[in-house]
């Protein structure tokens, strides 16, 4: 183990890691409320262990090179640990990642598993916990701190060893570093945009109502995203479509306005509504119904799903919660719903299609979904 301490260290530990193209990583971290700080850097060769000081070396920039040349990136629950290193690295294209975590649930019916258990049930290890409530920002770090967190990394290739040989034997060793992008790199969420069908209790409006709401859907949707964050919540938007107020003093008395983005878009949101209202046409006005609060083909889909997805996930050895977490299920869901449990993985895209489709319906043919 070698304690990376000066910036002067760095050229030469680029150096010996530029021919190296597995790394094993970790990092410590401190969260506090401007966000989280890297602290430390983990690093294994598989031979050698090197942890790399990021409060004393502010710029990690010298370790670009050899670790964005490295083939691959091999972390246990890496989500914060490679955003962190993207960022004080500046990396220009995103590694190839191999979390341990990940693999685990590729191959066992495991989810979230912590590197102690990963280690003792794949290699009979027993770790102690007595460092991980220490601070990390504090200096110099004691030894038994030090020699704790290189433990962190000293393991990973047998780890890696152990899984990568499971997952081969599977057919799904190809998939973890697809699996393991789809985790550690945080994607920007597609914004949502709202429809009438947003509104459960749309249906009690009448035609100046529903005018008025459609012209709050289009013109929410039309905000730019960072402005739709601030907009008020869908509860609220139905009750200014029910009110219909006529001034600013209106509008700033129903409850769930904010008071500052009233001051701001109020008089324009205001004359909007009083003009969709005006312009709605009563005579040719048709009331929605109410929509059920259930009903019984979706309690059967409901559990139909619930089914296939425990007997998939156990016949296949994957985590559910990876293979079909809850986003998942609700597109299976809504393709159930309208066209039955036939080619039930076209909901699915990527590496879950590929995993997962064939199992799907070869469970529907054995259990046919009837609704």
């Amino acid at each position: 183990m070698k304690l990376i301490a000066s910036a002067a260290e760095l050229p030469s530990l680029n150096d010996a890691l530029r021919s190296v193209e597995t790394l094993f990583l970790d990092t410590e971290f401190e969260s506090n409320r401007s966000g989280i700080e890297l602290c430390l850097l983990q690093i294994s060769t598989g031979k050698e262990i090197y942890l790399v000081d990021a409060i004393a070396i502010r710029d990690l920039t010298p370790l670009a090179e050899s670790m964005q040349k490295s083939a691959l990136w091999v972390l246990h629950a890496g989500q914060q640990d490679v955003g962190l290193l993207a960022d004080r690295l500046k990396l220009k294209s995103r590694p190839r990642v191999f979390d341990t975590q990940v693999a685990w649930s590729l191959c066992t019916v495991e989810h979230s598993v912590s590197l102690a258990y990963a280690q003792f049930r794949a290699l009979g290890l027993r770790s102690g916990k007595a460092h991980q409530a220490d601070d990390w920002v504090r200096r110099p770090l004691p030894a038994s701190q030090l020699a704790y967190a290189a433990a962190d990394v000293e393991h990973l290739p047998e780890l890696y060893a152990f899984l990568a040989q499971r997952l081969h034997a599977l057919g799904r060793a190809e998939l973890v570093p697809i699996a393991s992008a789809d985790s550690v790199w945080t994607e920007p969420k597609v914004a949502t945009l709202l429809a009438l069908e947003s509104f459960r209790n749309a249906w009690q409006l009448d035609h100046r109502g529903q005018a008025a709401l459609r012209y709050l859907i289009d013109w929410f949707n039309a905000l730019p995203e960072r402005e739709r964050e601030q907009a008020p919540e869908n509860k609220t938007l139905l009750s200014l479509a029910s009110r219909l107020p006529a001034t600013l003093a209106d509008l700033q008395r129903i409850k769930g306005v904010p008071r500052g983005w009233s001051r701001e878009l109020g008089n324009e949101l205001v004359s909007g509504l009083s003009r969709a209202a005006a312009a709605a046409d009563g005579n040719g006005f048709v009331p929605i119904d109410p929509p059920a609060y259930a009903t019984k083909r979706e309690l059967r889909v409901d559990g139909w799903l619930s089914a296939a997805r425990a007997e998939v996930c156990v016949k296949l050895e994957v985590a559910p919660e990876l293979a079909l977490p809850s986003r998942v299920m609700k597109g299976l869901r809504s393709h159930a719903l309208a066209r039955g449990a036939a080619s039930l993985g076209e909901a699915l895209d990527g590496w879950r299609r590929s995993l997962l489709e064939a199992p799907l319906a070869e469970f529907a043919s054995h259990f046919p979904l009837e609704i």
